[in-house]
């Protein structure tokens, strides 16, 4: 557990360190140098596993050594590329004009390089040929864990106590006090939300019954180790309030509904499958949500959909149509 909490520390620190960037050459020169390790050892990391990519089996995993390989080859790439921009523009003398160009502003080249790095893992990950061999410790631990760093980088990455104070980050994550007609809205929006679930999963099912039961089989593993029905309701509220607020609230009004939803679905490792297409559907009602009644009822929405599944999935394990969580 111990490598999940470092690694959300990490891209806290470097998150922050965009922050400072925003206003200070020396910042900007130390991220891009952090960033060019970043995409350096992953893009050299790539190459010797395509070199030999039995590597990855003597080391006792089953993969694919060459999809894997090549995945972390091109997360590299798409690292390295925005940050080169970027450092030539700031040798130009041009720095002053980094915020005109898309993705060269520290914030914006940290929040896509920690992306991209994100979705190139579980990409990775998501080559073992067996993916019910996945061991997960500590499931709920991790899960809140990660939520809680998902919120903090939404924060720091609006600019919490650099750029902005406490109210104008609300007001840019789209946050206010929660009232009760949101929560039904989002009630009913995590309803719909179900329906498409069960609709398009469904019809999934049936055409891609294999690759969506491994899904299926990945979700009740994970819900075996939770402690009860409580640890279900607190996941859910945690993963409403961390997904939503670094999705909706802070990545998608720079990035777009449809971009967002693109990144929210290829994030979620156990959906790399025809599941996939729920998810970006689910992630396209959220940020469509959020647009029409705010952040807030989208973080109702998410956590309200996430609990139902759950208990669902709890309380009727001799389901067979696969019903994934976001």
């Amino acid at each position: 557990m111990i490598e999940p909490l470092i690694t959300f520390a990490l891209a806290l620190g470097v998150i922050l360190l965009a922050q400072i960037a925003e206003s200070r050459r020396w910042a900007r020169w130390i991220l891009y140098l952090i960033l060019l390790i970043l995409g350096s050892v992953l893009l050299l990391g790539g190459v010797i596993i395509l070199l030999d990519p039995a590597l990855l089996n003597e080391a006792g995993e089953e993969m694919n050594g060459v999809g894997f390989g090549w995945m972390v080859v091109i997360t590299g790439l798409l690292i390295l590329a925005p940050t080169l921009r970027a450092m030539m523009l700031g040798r130009r003398g041009r720095d002053g004009d980094i915020r005109g160009v898309p993705w060269t502003r520290p914030v914006h080249l940290t929040a896509w390089a920690l992306l991209i790095t994100f979705i190139g893992s579980n990409f990775a990950i998501a080559m073992i040929k067996d993916l019910s061999a996945l061991e997960v410790e500590e499931p709920l631990v991790l899960i809140l864990g990660q939520n809680a760093a998902f919120a903090l980088a939404a924060l720091l990455g609006v600019g919490w106590g650099v750029r902005r104070n406490w109210r104008d980050v609300t007001r840019r994550l789209g946050l206010k006090r929660p009232t009760l007609n949101e929560f039904f809205i989002g009630a009913g929006m995590a309803l719909l939300m179900l329906f498409v679930t069960g609709a398009v999963g469904g019809l999934l099912a049936l055409a891609f019954g294999e690759d969506m039961s491994a899904s299926a089989d990945f979700n009740t593993k994970i819900l075996n180790q939770l402690p009860g029905a409580w640890a279900v309701l607190l996941m859910g509220l945690a993963t409403g309030i961390g997904e939503e607020l670094l999705y909706r609230g802070a990545l998608q009004p720079v990035a777009g509904l449809w971009i967002t939803s693109l990144l929210f679905a290829v994030s979620h490792i156990q959906y790399l499958s025809p599941a996939i297409l729920v998810i970006f559907l689910l992630g396209a009602l959220l940020g469509w949500t959020r647009n029409r009644w705010g952040v807030n009822t989208a973080i109702w929405s998410h956590a309200v959909y996430n609990s139902l599944v759950g208990l669902i999935a709890l309380t009727a394990t001799h389901f067979d149509q696969f019903i994934p969580g976001v």
